[in-house]
């Protein structure tokens, strides 16, 4: 059996799959003070008079770290930069970063050390927490970041993240903002991890424990604490995998997850989500994170309304929870009451809560809910805007385009059946509530596939290759081709899999490069570059339950 575990912003949803069903399922709400006792609560819920011991593996997914970014709810992160000679990179970063010396060519070859004669100050510096590291090409030979990872510590700083062990990928601003954004969410996901731990102990389960992952994998909880910028989309890309598992849609979709604090929006295509193709963005920064082509925005079921000179604004901050289950004032799930198109609590409450804005509570309620609507479309607009903007890779791009052009929304989440109509009527969209639809996201949770992914960078004129990821660089074998390249990672990938007890899975390729190199006038080698991964996904379909929870 499989244990899923969804904690967002306002509800704990809790799943036991066994024989490719939903045996056993709980939502409750997320005690933002208590959020172990909220675990424990959900978990008792499910558990009943199962045998723990049957328990094969448990996965935790969560929106508390992207609500902490959307919110922003982080801490702020010292952001150290190696960028070299040539490249300006004014306001690509979060942060304005402190600029070191050093620099590493495009070969790999330190051309530049550190002098640390120029940095008085910063290894003077009295720092705390975590901080992020990043040099252009660092990929390619990383010794100028151990170096300063190596002073920073002298400085105080008790975790810090390095860009080119977070990414093999060449970007260096998608790595460094990556190494930011890990760093800053940290402390808030090591907090979870260990709210998690704690829950699962107090209740004697020993199965394996796994974080999802924002391209719908999994990663051992270790090995997560190591890259937690992966954790900002694992409750968004758990409603995709809940979906996938539910009710893969068969025609072009458009599938929004709403719960109680954010609204999470994607694509699908012939069955399958569809991947961002250069990795997510956060807060507006790219970064080299493998995501769906989605996006988290600050709207749900529990968000604050505000009233201002343009008239209602709905989030992003959450107020919660609605008037008509007992909150102190009115939430957008208020508003989807008192306008008809949801009916749960007390609506007498929800109608006086509306009330409180003036005017005719049924005619400012609907106000509030197409302000709530307009920023959903205005989002999935630009989101089908910058698809129809990505580069085209295959033959069949080219004769097919690229544009995106949905046919159906499916909605998913504790808030879905409301606003998800509303936002249906607005596109001209019929609107699909698929089975078990309230607790999807901790179904797709546990049925995620384990997964791990490493690039690999080979100089056969220098005669090594690197596996960012592992830090070493390694001898080139005799004969070295793509297909060498390809093995000597897939092998790497399988000891890193083993090291953790992952089972044995299909490995994929998700990029590759390869450029002859040239001196003088004569060629003198290769250049290999390539990223794979255990290929993530869903284990199995499963049936939903039509429940009240």
């Amino acid at each position: 059996m499989l244990l899923g575990i969804d904690v967002g912003g306002t509800f704990t949803d809790a799943v036991i799959i066994g024989e490719q069903q939903v045996v056993f399922q709980a939502k409750v709400p997320t005690n933002h003070d208590d959020v172990l006792a909220s675990i424990l609560q959900a978990l008792d819920r499910v558990l009943n008079d199962i045998d723990v011991k049957k328990l094969r593996r448990v996965v935790i997914s969560s929106t508390i770290v992207t609500n902490a970014l959307t919110e922003d709810k982080v801490e702020p992160v010292f952001l150290a930069v190696m960028t070299g000679p040539g490249m300006n990179v004014k306001g690509k970063f979060p942060v304005e970063p402190y600029y070191v010396s050093g620099y590493v060519d495009h070969r790999g070859k330190i051309t530049a050390r550190t002098d640390w004669s120029r940095h008085r100050d910063l290894l003077n510096r009295k720092g705390s927490g975590s901080c992020a590291v990043s040099g252009k090409f660092s990929v390619r030979e990383p010794q100028n970041e151990y170096l300063l990872k190596q002073e920073l510590k002298k400085c105080g700083y008790q975790k810090i993240f390095l860009g080119s062990e977070l990414s093999g990928e060449l970007n260096f601003i998608r790595r460094t903002n990556s190494a930011y954004f890990a760093a800053a969410v940290y402390k808030v996901f090591a907090k979870f991890c260990e709210k998690v731990q704690l829950a699962l102990a107090q209740r004697d389960i020993t199965a394996p424990v796994h974080i999802l992952k924002a391209d719908g994998g999994t990663l051992p909880l270790e090995a997560a604490l190591n890259q937690p910028v992966e954790a900002v989309f694992t409750g968004p890309a758990a409603s995709v995998l809940g979906i996938e598992a539910l009710a893969a849609p068969e025609r072009n979709s458009i599938s929004l997850d709403v719960g109680g604090t954010t609204t999470d929006i994607a694509f699908w295509e012939h069955g399958l989500p569809l991947m961002a193709k250069k990795g997510a963005v956060l807060k507006g920064y790219p970064t080299a994170v493998r995501s769906f082509h989605m996006r988290s925005i600050g709207i749900g079921g529990d968000s604050r309304i505000t009233v201002t000179d343009e008239g209602y604004k709905v989030g992003p901050l959450r107020e919660g929870p609605a008037a008509a289950v007992g909150g102190p004032t009115a939430t957008l799930s208020d508003a989807l009451i008192t306008a008809g198109y949801v009916t749960f609590g007390d609506t007498e409450k929800s109608r006086q809560a509306i009330a409180a804005f003036g005017g005719n509570p049924g005619e400012e309620a609907e106000k509030i809910v197409q302000a709530a609507v307009r920023v959903i479309t205005d989002t999935v607009n630009e989101m089908l805007a910058d698809w129809a903007k990505q580069p085209v890779y295959t033959v069949d791009d080219v004769i097919r385009g690229t544009k995106f052009v949905p046919q159906q929304l499916i909605g998913v989440g504790g808030g879905a059946m409301g606003l998800v109509h509303a936002v249906g009527k607005a596109m001209g969209l019929p609107v699909e509530i698929p089975a078990g639809a309230m607790v999807a996201n901790a179904v797709g949770a546990a049925l995620a596939r384990p997964t791990l992914s490493a690039g690999l960078r080979a100089d056969t004129t220098e005669g090594f290759y690197i596996i960012p990821e592992s830090g070493k660089r390694q001898t080139l074998p005799h004969g070295f081709n793509m297909k060498k390249a390809e093995a000597v990672l897939t092998q790497w990938l399988q000891q890193q899999a083993e090291r953790w007890q992952l089972p044995a899975q299909e490995t994929e390729l998700i990029s590759s490069e390869h450029f002859r190199t040239i001196h003088g006038y004569y060629d003198t080698g290769d250049i290999y570059n390539l990223r794979m991964q255990l290929k993530p996904g869903i284990l199995h379909k499963v049936r939903g339950r039509e429940v009240e929870i």
